[in-house]
């Protein structure tokens, strides 16, 4: 491991090892905790690690901590993804270079959240914004999609946010067939640890890994099972940004979430659905 993560974790030893011989309480061993700081030289970073052993990130153009692992800067294992957890599969798509958009790329998006969500939303690719901090849905969609989740009940961070290529696309065009093609082990394998109740699908790339050639316009809102998941398609937030006639849309099928989580939960009781998605059964529940 580099010596800065090194150094870092024998700062946090040392200031237990005072709490242990007696020197300082527990709120002083915890607050010396927080006050502890680990710079990442290369972005800008900082790091911070909670008293309960809990990472924390802020993006050098970010005002805001997210539950995140400092993962360039320490060693990735030598194995193959669907033996990775999930920061090793996050670790991986920073040093991927798959496709052209590694050539382009300020920073790889993994997507955040926490790994056991039940609700897991995939976007299409990164933007500016994210681009530079390295953090799914930061600029104005982001920001929209925040108060989508609010609207549900549900904060940013219940939720896994991700998308189907990990890179920015130049100029935001569409992602390409053979990016899609080279991040899909990748988002695969964070599907099989996250293992949500139910996938929100943002926008038509997304929409197309599980309903190819369909039309958002036609499907957004509706569920379909696939095992003991729901997928639902549903707009990009970024659409009402672009044409405010499609806002309320939106905020109807968010507003939906909490039912379908549920409708979702009980899957366990029942049959299995078809693997082949082409037979799983689109629900109409509402």
């Amino acid at each position: 491991m580099p010596s800065l993560f090194i150094e870092f974790q024998s700062q946090v030893e040392a200031v237990k090892q005072r709490h242990t011989a007696g020197e300082i309480n527990q709120n002083e061993r915890d607050n010396l905790i927080r006050q502890l700081k680990l710079n990442d030289p290369t972005w800008g970073d900082i790091w911070m690690l909670s008293p309960a052993g809990d990472w924390f990130r802020k993006a050098k153009s970010s005002p805001t901590w997210v539950r995140d692992f400092p993962l360039d800067l320490v060693e990735l294992p030598d194995i193959p993804i669907d033996h990775m957890d999930i920061h090793q599969v996050a670790k991986t798509i920073h040093g991927c270079t798959h496709c052209p958009l590694c050539e382009t790329r300020t920073r790889a998006v993994p997507g955040e959240g926490p790994i056991d969500a039940d609700l897991m939303l995939i976007g299409e690719g990164p933007g500016f914004h994210e681009d530079k901090q390295a953090r799914p849905f930061v600029g104005n969609a982001g920001q929209f999609l925040e108060e989508l989740l609010a609207g549900a009940g549900y904060k940013r961070s219940d939720v896994f946010i991700t998308n189907v290529v990990k890179c920015r696309p130049p100029n935001n065009r569409d992602p390409q067939a053979e990016e899609l093609t080279a991040c899909s082990d990748y988002l695969d394998r964070q599907i099989e640890l996250i293992d949500p109740k139910v996938i929100v699908t943002l926008g038509r790339f997304s929409m197309a890994r599980y309903f190819p050639g369909e039309s958002i316009s036609r499907i957004h809102g509706q569920p379909k099972r696939v095992n003991d998941r729901l997928i639902v398609p549903m707009f990009h937030p970024a659409a009402a940004l672009h044409q405010p006639r499609f806002r309320p849309l939106i905020t109807e099928d968010f507003q939906k979430l909490p039912q379908f989580i549920a409708q979702a939960a009980s899957f366990a009781a029942q049959p299995d659905e078809p693997d082949d998605l082409s037979d799983a059964e689109q629900l109409s529940l509402f």
